[in-house]
């Protein structure tokens, strides 16, 4: 912690459900969280790397060695019909040793954590295993040096899902799955994602509070006002690249369809001089503002 800063601790809950007829195989999530003010740092966080085994105890190994001789001799002698006569012998001898000792059971990282962006944020990658569900809730906790007379602040959160596809039974379904050269079907991949802004607010804070709570209620009016512009939009049965060239020989023309709304909030776009956002309805505009009028109250005050 620096000399002029304030520790803060952050607990983020993060909720997941697997939905749908036929359920893919998760293998693990891959979390960032990385604050907007770039003089945070971060102190702390947990849960730390975190290992764990399949078997419930060592595993025990037992050696055994057998050295065995023998040795055997028969002869028979028989001499007209008078005598008859049989001479026999066997030696052996036989050694056995066993060892018997417990062996540590092999372990594989069910969590690991660290920090990312030279200090300013942190990664977890949380693998499903038998000790390990990821879907439900899952609690993160994250301190971080922040500037003294902290009162509210913007945190960027990503949640990538790993796993392999669910298998088809269809035949369409079966044909689709037939892989190109080169490619590994059964491979490690991206099953989905989220990106998420989360406003974070001095504990005891009445005024932080509802800072963080209006800029909350403007990204879902935003996000509400997006996807109703694009739903009544005539064009939104052409595919992407007819909508890109109606928009190249049509002047006037917006694509509602891009994705005005997430650089508004990822990349910090400003409606006034982006040339999709200031093109839009009026009351579009007005809904962009406002969201924007939002962030800048949770980053700006102190």
């Amino acid at each position: 912690m620096s000399d002029r800063g304030e520790p803060v601790e952050i607990t983020l809950r993060l909720s997941s459900l697997v939905s749908g007829s036929v359920f893919p195989e998760i293998d693990r999530w891959m979390i960032r969280c990385v604050p907007r003010d770039p003089s945070w740092r971060v102190v702390n966080y947990s849960p730390r790397t975190e290992t764990a085994s399949e078997y419930a105890g060592p595993i025990q190994v037992k050696r055994s060695d057998e050295d065995s001789q023998a040795f055997g001799m028969a002869v028979d002698v028989a001499h007209g019909a008078v005598a008859n006569a049989h001479i026999g012998g066997d030696k052996g001898s036989k050694q056995s040793e066993s060892v018997q000792f417990d062996r540590h059971a092999p372990l594989h990282a069910v969590t690991a954590a660290g920090t990312i962006e030279r200090g300013r944020g942190v990664y977890y990658k949380l693998r499903w295993t038998s000790t390990q569900v990821l879907e439900g809730e899952k609690e993160l906790k994250i301190t971080f040096d922040v500037p003294a007379g902290f009162r509210s602040g913007l945190v960027d959160v990503s949640v990538v899902a790993f796993g392999r596809l669910p298998k088809k039974n269809s035949v369409t379904d079966a044909i689709s799955q037939i892989p190109v050269l080169g490619e590994d079907r059964g491979a490690v991949r991206p099953l989905g994602e989220g990106h998420f802004v989360v406003a974070v607010h001095a504990e005891g804070d009445p005024v932080a509070w509802h800072a963080a709570r209006d800029f909350a209620a403007a990204e879902i009016a935003l996000r509400s006002q997006a996807r109703s512009v694009r739903a009544t939009s005539p064009a939104r049965s052409l595919s992407t690249l007819l909508r890109h060239v109606a928009a190249k020989l049509d002047s006037d023309a917006v694509d509602v369809h891009s994705d005005w709304a997430e650089r508004l909030i990822f990349a910090n776009a400003d409606p006034y001089t982006d040339p999709i956002i200031r093109r839009l309805p009026a009351e579009v505009r007005v809904v962009a503002i406002e969201y924007c009028d939002a962030r800048r109250m949770v980053e700006n005050l102190r």
